[in-house]
């Protein structure tokens, strides 16, 4: 039987788990950050195997839950759309899979992180950093640096391409509230931005852990001041299913952070996507650009 979503690829489980097209970005886009493909695996037992000895490698038994329930939504989606014909939505299985975790954590009085320190895609165990993107797909990571004082905010977005490179490059002045409105507005420009470039399969990225749990998690209560930013986001994701938006620790968003503080301080090169200065390449470099 062929997987009505490729050209003549065979529906096995580890094709509608981890390798088609429309689930790949699910992976990469949820707590783990794995590109199934980089991985080398060819059956669901093997793949098992290298999620537990990873989890035991990383001290993270929350590995394999967080696993565990994604490939549970997975399969229950595919079911949906094979029996009931309901649509293959991306944006909403990453959200039921956050809610998941988060109900799941609670209950079993845990603090599971919302994502944990990623590995690289071969298993080994490596500093944390920023993640490169799937072949096809681009990374934007968003950043917002506020000033209290003055109720400005910088907002930065660095969108990357597989290799690393610098492909869109934007900073803006706002007014805010706080530091979490800022953070909100920053996502919302950025999508925006990418969605009247006519932009496909965006991996968006923050470190705000509150804003991205508002924005994923729908029966949860909205903070009243980025109600309206959280709403038109999710408008956004709907109509683009391919835009997709996770968390990552603030360390694994050097670059976005450096381009927020210095555009804050009136610092920041006019040119800084195109020749980044000294200080901003290194931190390129310490992404993986030149790997």
């Amino acid at each position: 039987m062929n997987c009505p979503n490729c050209q003549g690829a065979d529906e096995t489980l580890m094709h509608l788990l981890f390798f088609c097209p429309q689930v790949e970005p699910i992976w990469f886009g949820s707590t783990l950050g794995l590109n199934p493909r980089q991985l080398r695996v060819n059956c669901f037992r093997d793949w098992w195997r290298f999620i537990n000895g990873l989890a035991k490698q990383m001290g993270l038994p929350s590995l394999v839950d967080q696993s565990a329930i994604i490939c549970w939504h997975l399969w229950k989606a595919r079911n949906e759309k094979h029996f009931e014909h309901v649509d293959f939505n991306p944006h909403q299985i990453l959200a039921r899979i956050s809610a998941t975790i988060h109900d799941y954590s609670s209950s079993m009085s845990k603090n599971l992180p919302l994502a944990p320190s990623r590995s690289r895609a071969d298993g080994k165990q490596q500093q944390s950093s920023w993640v490169r993107p799937p072949t096809g797909f681009l990374k934007v990571n968003v950043d917002a640096s506020f000033s209290p004082q003055t109720g400005c905010a910088a907002l930065a977005m660095v969108g990357r391409n597989f290799k690393g490179e610098i492909c869109v490059g934007e900073s803006w002045l706002a007014m805010a509230s706080s530091p979490l409105m800022a953070e909100a507005v920053a996502l919302c420009k950025a999508a925006k931005y990418m969605e009247s470039m006519g932009a496909q399969n965006v991996l968006f990225e923050s470190d705000n852990q509150a804003l991205i749990l508002s924005l994923l998690q729908a029966h949860k209560p909205i903070p009243w001041e980025i109600k309206s930013i959280i709403l038109a986001l999710r408008e956004i994701s709907h109509r683009h299913p391919q835009f997709m938006i996770s968390f990552i620790p603030r360390k694994d968003n050097k670059v976005a952070d450096w381009v927020a503080k210095q555009s804050l301080k009136g610092q920041c090169p006019f040119f800084w996507a195109h020749r980044p200065p000294n200080v901003l390449f290194s931190l390129l470099l310490q992404d993986g650009l030149c790997k």
